[in-house]
């Protein structure tokens, strides 16, 4: 590890007073004579200690509003049956009525990967916090806004897989409320840098990535740690093909996350990047180097093998792993805490911890929020006072703790953060892991439609229509989508434009410039997805929420067949 980090000044936390009843009454009568409790001045709890206080002890505050639920109804989708036993897309129309400010008449939307579409329920709980914060500014953020967030960010961790107090409350500790991933890896990527560059041993000043990475995640490892730090590791090219051939198991999506098939592939990639730079760098500098991962990669859909190229890089080389989960949460069954390290053993984690170091994720994507709001989570309190001891803004809780240094960066709207709890109520009506199987299962039948109109006979040769079995096994070696199913993310894919529009009719390839042409024409017919121009191909990233239709499918397979072509 980084010898600097050693003498960073380091967080001194009293011990928290575990209340034996936390009350959340404003009276007068409750506020004794010890001067501020919270960060800067507000008139708050101690969040530090609010986030620390055991699950059974805990009692939430009080929403100093009506709840909405008596104003606005939605219908609950039937979820009894297991989608498998359905016609696909059996539920959409009910789903569609949770998100009714879609103008479904005039689009067909499948681009959900891209900004989200936010629930009803979240923006009415959105508005409610808006519309107390007018009603008295000062109550709003002096006396509510903190406290509610802490009850947001303990959720949370509920949500994603918190269960015994001991558990619950490392991932407690461990977790910051971010206004979106790209903020929060800002503070990761630039603590590193900033980490790497006070050392006096020359190690650990390295970052990594594939260059299938999130652009702005590459940007900001060449920013931060300068072209000659930042290595980009080649992969769509001569390594992406590799995985056409590799088959995983629709049914459990947690076990991609450590599928060793996948895994060799991205690992000889990784190995092949190391072994071309050690001219420059030796094994025993790459400790402390980071590795910026995508668990599902923006560009190609990909669901990375995280938790196996992790281990590897931990055990082998001592690097720091942290992952951008910007489209993990309610799309991916997250078990956080046997996912994240706490940091015991820098080699040789414990039997119930995981080897990544920090992992971020959006709520706007797949969880539906409305926008603005995000979570970070590190369950090593030695990455919490080091890498990640300076947000991406700097404010009042800078020296006061984890979850206080990164909850309050300045005067602006925090509603998308303060509706976290009544969406993850949400989707636990709806039960979650129904959900996910309803996107999944739904997105194969709309990759088959697809097929079925720009590829007719090529996934088998059985005739013009792809059964979902056909889809499933044989798409990636048949070149109608970029990998198999099971590889790409459980509600985005990308399937491949008719022969005429995604190949060139001459050795050329096409070009980024030719996918914003297609996107541009689908775009004129009323149709929003995207278009990736991919190892000189061109293909649509389709996107599938519960909310989704095979109609939209349908329209998209149509309007794509009338693009001219010279």
């Amino acid at each position: 590890m980084f010898e600097c980090w050693q003498i960073i000044r380091r967080q001194k936390f009293q011990q928290p007073r575990l209340l034996a009843n936390v009350s959340r009454s404003l009276s007068y009568s409750r506020i004794e004579k010890a001067g501020y409790q919270s960060i800067g001045s507000f008139h708050s709890d101690n969040v530090e200690e609010l986030i620390r206080v055991p699950e059974e002890k805990y009692i939430p505050p009080e929403l100093p509003f009506p709840e909405e639920y008596s104003q606005y109804s939605f219908r609950i989708p039937s979820s009894s049956t297991s989608p498998s036993n359905k016609r696909p897309f059996s539920n959409a129309i009910s789903f569609a009525s949770t998100s009714s400010h879609l103008n479904r008449q005039e689009w067909t939307f499948l681009n959900h990967g891209a900004f989200g579409l936010a629930l009803d329920v979240g923006l009415q709980r959105s508005h409610s916090w808006r519309m107390c914060l007018e009603s008295q500014p000062l109550q709003y953020f002096d006396r509510y806004l903190l406290n509610h967030l802490v009850y947001g960010a303990r959720r949370m961790t509920k949500f994603v897989g918190a269960r015994d107090e001991a558990g619950s409350l490392k991932l407690r500790e461990g977790i910051a409320m971010i206004g979106n991933v790209t903020a929060g890896m800002n503070a990761v990527i630039g603590g590193h840098a900033r980490c790497s560059r006070s050392d006096q041993v020359d190690h650990g000043r390295k970052v990594f990535y594939f260059d299938i990475a999130y652009g702005s995640n590459k940007k900001m490892c060449q920013s931060y740690h300068g072209r000659e730090n930042a290595i980009e590791i080649p992969f769509e090219e001569d390594f992406l093909p590799m995985l056409q051939n590799i088959q995983v198991d629709l049914g459990n999506r947690r076990m991609n996350d450590s599928d060793p098939d996948s895994a060799e592939v991205f690992l000889k990639a990784l190995e092949a990047a190391i072994y071309n730079a050690s001219n420059s760098i030796s094994k025993s500098s790459l400790e402390g180097s980071l590795l910026v991962l995508d668990h599902i990669t923006s560009n190609t859909a990909i669901h990375m093998p995280i938790s196996t190229i992790a281990k590897h890089a931990k055990e082998k080389y001592g690097m720091i792993v942290a992952v951008d989960g910007a489209h993990g949460l309610l799309s991916l069954p997250l078990d956080m805490p046997n996912l994240l390290s706490a940091g015991t053993n820098s080699h040789n984690n414990a039997a119930n911890e995981g080897y990544v170091d920090i992992y971020l994720t959006n709520a706007h994507k797949w969880f539906s929020s409305p926008r603005g709001a995000a979570l970070l989570f590190c369950t090593n309190p030695f990455l919490r006072e080091t890498i990640l001891r300076q947000p991406a803004v700097v404010s009042h809780g800078i020296d006061d703790g984890f979850l206080s240094r990164f909850l309050w960066d300045g005067c602006r709207d925090y509603t998308a953060q303060l509706s976290l709890p009544v969406i993850a109520d949400f989707w636990e009506q709806m039960e979650v892991g129904v959900v996910r199987k309803e996107m999944q299962y739904n997105l194969l039948e709309g990759v088959r439609i697809l097929i079925s109109h720009w590829h007719p006979g090529k996934c088998r040769d059985h005739g013009d229509d792809a059964d979902a079995e056909c889809v499933q096994r044989y798409s990636a070696e048949a070149g109608v989508t970029l990998v198999p199913i099971g590889l790409h993310a459980p509600n985005m894919v990308l399937v491949r434009l008719p022969d005429r529009i995604s190949k060139s009719q001459d050795s050329e390839r096409k070009t980024s410039t030719d996918a914003k042409d297609v996107q541009d024409y689908l775009y004129s017919r009323k149709v929003e997805v995207p278009v990736k121009c991919i190892r000189g191909m061109l293909y649509v990233r389709v996107s599938c929420h519960v909310y989704n239709t095979g109609e939209e499918f349908e329209n998209l397979a149509r309007a794509a067949m009338t693009f001219p072509t010279i």
